[in-house]
């Protein structure tokens, strides 16, 4: 008797036989069971060689290959909720609430916490950058501290949040984490309640002055001690925001199947990314309303957004976030302590662990909640996931990506407005325009992309080296700029003196009247010369109409009327290089952010399944630590070591009003180009030393009263895309 199985013929004797199949690719149904109960064999006993066929519960196969999806969606279909899978609180779990226990609606309202976190974080806090600044006179290096606050809380936290979340009730961890981040926001917007009125020089005499001033060195020295309220707030929003990339992710990958999974997070990062953007244009608008609207009539403002010491509504933002994060939570916590997909999504996981040779030993712990006391596993397990070199080389060049991209997405709106001479309101705005499409475009395409190509490790590594590759052709971009040739004492010599070294604002017309530069005043005359201020254009006399300076000693004469004057305002420039920068600007943007949901995938397929979710709260650990901390500070340094003319009081430093354009268009390109070209390396070793796991032989014996017929099966997961 001949038993034709899967091609091959077995001899009905009385003598045991042998034969060996291979097949590359997942294992079948039978071996798909958690990894901590896969066995090497697997004894079918009572079968006649008649009945040694495909199973009528086999899983669906395509091309050969078992179909992991069609397994979950078969399995899903008899999902039964028991009570601590089911949505609501204690006892009170209605049958209503069950509709939202899914993938799909947790997805929803996971996406709605990123947004309002990145709103705030990346959002209104960038754009308000330069009031922030103005308002509590601070350096941008200074400034800085605030952003790599919310990375250092996180990077601190973050290995000891992913630690203890990572077991069930992942969910109320998150919920924890949106109120966190609710009262981190109101901190911040409380500086703007304690610190009293913003006093933008209304009661300084802007025309030539004879007599020594006198600064009130005392009065305003309290404001930069509100950096360090700012700071705690940050500090709050980290630890909410650590928990919601690592735990967050965790629970959306521990609830669909590996090929969905990068789906999901793509999704969930591209409503991450969508925050800022919408951060950008609300904080945007929000700029354009003078900062002490609530409790200074409009008609006693005399200046308007386009004048330097101008200062936006930069706290409203921070108060809309808060109330943000309250709604967030609300849904979140209703959720149970896992879903009831997730158990048949762990039965149906197949390994694509690095160098997986079925005989590693991994530290699992059975709880169901993690417990101080389980710290003493922590170390072997980072240990573990150090010596994983795909692990390691996609986290560091995670970390080059970080630093650049944290640093310029800080100082964006602050690089526009002065390069190309717009209002820190609309430089906001058009930051927004390009972070849209780009950024959640990039995250939403690039998670389609995996799903759509099916990519498993080495695949999913291989598109952040070719979209590095190609956002580095496009930073070059960080060349275009506005140069300002005719600022006078700034970048050319006053009229009718020698060439002096520069910046140097006090000359021969104006040494008497004690002119500062506490106040930034541009005025213009009528031969497209720029001055700092009235006072430094040497004019005694300001007219009627309040728009016009006269009797300037610095001005030329005005060859129609022979009367040496300016108005208010900086001069007009044609340049056009703002409408070249953006395009340019989105193309990069895009491609920066659109491997991210296959890094991510790549990072949590390349370690055992007991690691993931700690092995992204060490990823990010090592990210922030090495990246997105110092970026800002490194970010904001080396535009301060632009400045060619600082906003000074009582003989100290405070913002700057006036930067080298070029030397900022060198440094920031040096820095993206420098970035750009480390992590294509990093992400390259991690490509090459990627090992995927070893083939694992599954023996079956097929045995009746006159047949035994052994099966070795080969467990190849060798082959990748």
């Amino acid at each position: 008797m001949d038993i034709k199985q899967n091609g091959i013929s077995v001899q009905d004797s009385h003598e045991v036989s042998k034969f060996h199949r291979r097949r590359s690719g997942p294992a079948s149904d039978d071996e798909l069971v958690p990894l901590a109960l896969s066995s090497d064999s697997d004894i079918m006993d009572d079968h006649t060689p008649d009945s040694f066929q495909t199973p009528p519960d086999s899983p669906p196969r395509e091309n050969g290959f078992t179909d992991g999806d069609s397994i979950y969606k078969e399995k899903i279909s008899h999902v039964t909720d028991d009570a601590e899978t089911r949505c609501g609180y204690g006892s009170c779990r209605p049958e209503v609430l069950q509709n939202c226990n899914n993938p799909k609606c947790l997805l929803m309202f996971l996406c709605f916490f990123c947004l309002a976190q990145g709103f705030v974080v990346n959002g209104i806090n960038n754009v308000s950058t330069t009031s922030v600044e103005r308002r509590f006179q601070l350096p941008s290096s200074r400034v800085g501290m605030i952003s790599s606050s919310y990375d250092l809380s996180a990077a601190i936290l973050g290995i000891f949040i992913s630690f203890m979340g990572s077991g069930r009730k992942k969910a109320k961890w998150i919920a924890w984490a949106s109120l966190t981040m609710a009262v981190g926001s109101f901190v911040m917007a409380l500086p703007h309640f304690a610190s009293g009125k913003y006093e933008w020089g209304q009661d300084i005499e802007l025309t030539c002055f004879k007599e020594e001033r006198t600064a009130n060195c005392e009065g305003e020295s309290y404001l930069q001690n509100y950096l360090y309220v700012l700071i705690l707030g940050q500090l709050l929003h980290g630890l909410g925001g650590t928990t919601l990339y690592t735990v967050g992710v965790s629970l959306i990958d521990d609830s669909v199947p590996a090929s969905s999974s990068p789906m999901y997070i793509g999704i969930m990062y591209a409503f991450a990314t969508l925050g800022p953007a919408l951060g950008y244009i609300i904080g945007g608008q929000l700029l354009e309303l003078y900062v002490d609207f609530d409790t200074v009539p409009l008609s006693d403002i005399d200046i308007t957004p386009e004048d330097p010491r101008w200062v936006g509504a930069w706290w409203v933002g921070f108060v809309i976030a808060s109330m943000f994060f309250v709604l967030a939570a609300i849904p979140i916590s209703l959720f149970g302590s896992e879903l009831p997909t997730a158990k048949h999504v762990r039965e149906t996981r197949v390994s694509q662990m690095h160098d997986d040779d079925g005989s590693s030993i991994t530290t699992v712990i059975p709880s169901e909640t993690r417990k101080l006391k389980d710290f003493k596993y922590l170390p072997r397990q980072v240990w573990q996931l150090l010596q994983s070199p795909p692990f390691l080389f996609i986290t560091l060049a995670g970390a080059t990506e970080g630093l650049t991209s944290s640093g310029f997405a800080t100082f964006m709106p602050k690089f526009i407005q002065n390069q190309f001479g717009v209002t820190a309101g609309w430089a906001a705005m058009l930051t927004g325009f390009m972070a849209v499409p780009g950024a959640a475009g990039g995250q939403f395409f690039g998670g389609f992309l995996c799903k759509r190509l099916n990519l498993k490790v080495k695949g999913s590594i291989r598109m952040p080296i070719i979209c590095s590759a190609l956002a580095l052709l496009a930073s070059g971009i960080m060349w275009a700029r506005c140069d300002y040739k005719n600022v006078s004492g700034v970048t050319t010599g006053y009229i009718n003196t020698s060439n002096s070294a520069l910046p140097e604002l006090t000359s021969v017309c104006n040494q008497e009247c004690k002119c500062h530069t506490e106040l930034y005043e541009p005025v213009c005359d009528s031969q497209g010369l720029q001055y700092f201020s009235p006072c430094h254009a040497g004019c005694t006399t300001k007219s009627s109409d309040g728009k016009t300076f006269i009797d300037c000693a610095c001005v030329s004469p005005n060859p129609l009327t022979n009367q040496t004057s300016v108005t208010m305002g900086k001069c007009v420039d044609n340049c056009n290089m703002l409408y070249v920068f953006i395009p340019f600007t989105f193309i990069s943007i895009f491609l920066t952010f659109m491997p991210s949901p296959a890094a991510v995938s790549a990072t949590l397929r390349c370690v055992h399944d007991s690691h993931r979710t700690l092995s992204l709260g060490l990823k990010w650990f090592i990210v922030r630590l090495l990246g997105t901390v110092p970026g800002p500070i490194l970010f904001g340094t080396i535009i301060d070591s632009a400045c060619v003319l600082w906003r000074e009081k009582c003989n100290e430093r405070a913002s700057c009003w006036i930067y080298d354009n070029a030397q900022l268009s060198r440094n920031f390109f040096v820095m993206i180009l420098g970035g750009k070209v480390l992590s294509c390396i990093l992400f390259l070793c991690a490509h090459q030393l990627y090992k995927p796991p070893a083939e694992k032989s599954v023996t079956y014996e097929v045995r009746t009263n006159s047949v035994h017929t052994g099966t070795t099966i080969p467990n190849n997961m060798s082959h990748d895309t």
